[in-house]
């Protein structure tokens, strides 16, 4: 069978392959949910629900936002002490902002570039999310004690940079109850990584097979090869 013929079944092995690997899913930021419990944060609660607009305005969620101002909380914030109680928030009577920062290394860059970047968030009520000063999303109502999903687009993905980040959301006052929970996790293909646990130059050029088969670096051999933990296809 020639290599034209040959290569659209080596690309469909290929996605089996991938798709048969374990992927890994690290949480940036924990929720309840995660089973890390409560999390550091700053809030500042405003008096009207007329107040977030001139807040944006202001650009609160910016990363630089002067935050002397600003008060030290653990999260999650509920009024009600059966539904993720940490912070008490008195939701029936003033809105909230709140601003989450974490830091991101190298490693954590390679994982989100290549994997996929989910904001999970259980809210009350009409929650908007903005990272590092750009609006992600936002809800209209709340969604109790359930878990919503925000996956971030590629062109999103890029606002994450190496160091100090911010995830803010800002919440608005209701006549009912009033609770939130979120965070940041990235699911990633670990196989597919830059991170790789070569131990020497040597190992870099090493080249194998599909069945693990270690194979010469000169070889004229076609098809699937695996080179410093990637496949790739030689031709």
């Amino acid at each position: 069978m020639s290599l034209k013929r040959l290569l659209p079944l080596l690309l469909l092995l290929m996605t089996r392959t991938a798709n048969a690997a374990d992927t890994v899913t690290d949480f940036i930021l924990d929720t309840v949910d995660s089973g890390e419990g409560s999390w550091p944060c700053l809030f500042y609660e405003l008096n009207y629900n007329s107040d977030i607009s001139p807040a944006e305005k202001a650009k609160w969620y910016a990363l630089d936002e002067d935050e002397s101002y600003w008060r030290e909380g653990i999260g999650p914030f509920s009024i009600d002490q059966n539904k993720f109680l940490v912070t008490q928030w008195q939701s029936t009577v003033h809105p909230i902002l709140i601003r989450r920062h974490f830091t991101l290394t190298e490693e954590d860059l390679q994982k989100i570039e290549i994997g996929i970047v989910n904001l999970t968030y259980s809210y009350d009520e009409n929650p908007i999310f903005w990272l590092n000063g750009i609006r992600l999303t936002s809800a209209t109502g709340w969604n109790d004690n359930n878990y919503a999903t925000f996956r971030l687009p590629n062109i999103r993905k890029k606002l994450l940079v190496k160091g100090d980040n911010v995830l803010c959301v800002s919440l608005q006052q209701g006549a009912g109850g009033g609770h939130i929970d979120y965070g940041l996790s990235v699911t990633y293909d670990p196989t597919r990584t830059a991170i790789s646990l070569i131990s020497s130059p040597e190992e870099k050029e090493r080249v194998y097979n599909l069945l693990g088969q270690q194979i010469s670096a000169d070889t004229k051999h076609q098809g699937i090869i695996i080179t410093q933990g990637k496949k790739i296809i030689r031709k």
